[in-house]
């Protein structure tokens, strides 16, 4: 069963006609079924749709059932939408569709020693695809929130800049509360490569923490406006998806908190509470993004120099005399 939420119906109606967006939705939940046990491309054949009641913009449900074979040369599949009434008590028919679809298999490259099995290519397949949707809607989002903001912008806005239809976007994300995640881990997952780009520990703790500060700095310069919107709009996200990116900051701090931990037992840092200092130091360089209004005049080496001096002198322990 597909469920699409009332902002979902709204965009879709606004788009088509009654019986184009029940249709591309039927079509959708039949493709999404039907792929769970195919193996290869479903290309559409036939789609045939009987209207039964007035579509609004509340809620709907669609369930998919299929009706040939596994095996079978077409695949056919039965949807029927229904919606809510007012009072969220009665369920009410919309319409019901017969989707036909064939199967087309890729031809298999010649076996190899190495070669890998077909399920495992298939899904690597559907993996780089997948990505590559959700690349597009991460770039396509970021240009309209850029120049409308987060509460202005709209699904089909974003889906016309991704270059996909907008069924074919909520195939990979469910509402704009999910394009912000989506927003927010592309955003991250960036960082962890940046970050991680080179071996951080291979030098003494005073080299690494520097080598950690230059890289920041350099991300931050490149993904400046994608940083300030996580910050921004991090309040819009539901309950789940926002512990979801706390936690995601957490494995990111710690890769600081190691730098200093090491610097701690080697005897170069203080003995420090490394969690706070690991916070602290990364939200020292945020700054650079956060506090661009103000502070971007200044030549991001001063930026770079400046932020060595300070974490250093407050990080660094007293040699004794001996």
């Amino acid at each position: 069963m597909h469920s699409y939420s009332s902002e979902q119906i709204s965009e879709f109606i606004e788009q088509k006609t009654q019986d184009g967006a029940c249709a591309a939705l039927a079509i959708d939940a039949a493709r999404s079924e039907l792929e769970r046990e195919t193996t290869g491309v479903l290309e559409l054949v036939s789609s045939s749709l009987s209207t039964l009641g007035t579509l609004n913009s509340e809620s709907l449900v669609a369930k998919p059932t299929r009706l040939s074979s596994k095996s079978a040369d077409q695949h056919v599949c039965r949807v029927v939408l229904s919606q809510l009434g007012g009072d969220s008590s009665k369920k009410r028919n919309i319409a019901e569709a017969l989707c036909v679809f064939r199967v087309i298999v890729p031809a298999e490259p010649p076996a190899t020693p190495t070669a890998k099995p077909t399920e495992a290519v298939s899904k690597e397949t559907m993996s780089s695809t997948a990505e590559t949707r959700r690349l597009q809607i991460f770039e396509g989002a970021c240009k309209v929130i850029a120049r409308h903001g987060f509460g202005n912008a709209t699904m089909r806005e974003i889906a016309r800049e991704a270059g996909l239809s907008v069924p074919l976007m909520y195939k990979y994300i469910k509402d704009k509360d999910d394009i912000l995640y989506l927003i927010m881990t592309v955003n991250m997952q960036g960082m962890f490569t940046f970050f991680d780009n080179e071996e951080l520990l291979s030098g003494t703790p005073e080299e690494n923490l520097i080598k950690a500060v230059d890289r920041y700095i350099d991300y931050i310069g490149e993904n400046r406006k994608y940083i300030n919107l996580v910050y921004s709009e991090t309040r819009s996200l539901n309950a789940e998806n926002k512990l979801k990116v706390f936690d995601t900051e957490r494995a990111f701090m710690k890769r600081w908190q190691v730098i200093i931990e090491e610097g701690v037992e080697q005897g170069v840092f203080k003995p420090v509470n490394t969690e706070l200092l690991a916070n602290l130091v990364y939200f020292l360089c945020t700054s650079w993004a956060l506090r661009h209004w103000s502070i971007g005049h200044f030549p991001t080496q001063e930026i770079k120099d400046s932020l060595h001096s300070f974490t250093l002198s407050g990080l660094k322990a007293e040699m004794s005399e001996s």
